[in-house]
């Protein structure tokens, strides 16, 4: 496969697992969905920075300026998570006024999260941000193979 072929399909399958990260995480925003979005991000992330070459330069910036915000609303939430976690397991109370607290503080969250996610699927990155990557790539292709 060439290589501007394999950034295509590589990009491509990062972005619909993205896609789908965020749709699950915009609708049921519990513990697992909310990591299972910041992973999706780093690794669609990742592939932009490894395939630079072959993605518009502007539409990658763009890209990345909306998950930088979406990861850091899913990085407060995520804490939150963890940190319930780690209180409750070294023996505080759930109804403990911090983890009260904390809920109270993580639901914010959850809200912003859930912003940032509506207004990252409003720019539909699975049809606005692949053709950034295969007009780039198909040209790069066609350039090697010329």
């Amino acid at each position: 496969m060439p290589p501007a072929r394999f950034a295509e399909v590589s990009l491509d399958a990062r972005l619909a697992k993205l896609a789908e990260q965020a749709e699950r995480c915009a609708a049921t925003p519990d513990a697992e969905a909310v990591h299972d979005l910041r992973v999706a991000i780093r690794r669609f992330s990742q592939a932009l920075r490894i395939f630079k070459p072959l993605v518009d330069a502007k539409a990658a910036k763009q890209m990345r300026r909306v998950l930088r915000r979406v990861m850091d609303a899913a990085a407060a939430v995520r804490d939150l998570d963890v940190g319930r976690q780690r209180l409750i397991e070294e023996g505080l109370s759930p109804e403990h006024a911090v983890l009260e607290r904390m809920g109270l503080e993580r639901r914010r969250g959850e809200m912003a999260l859930r912003g940032w996610l509506l207004l990252m699927q409003s720019k539909e990155p699975e049809t606005a941000w692949r053709p950034c990557f295969e007009a780039r790539t198909a040209k790069g292709a066609g350039a090697r193979e010329a």
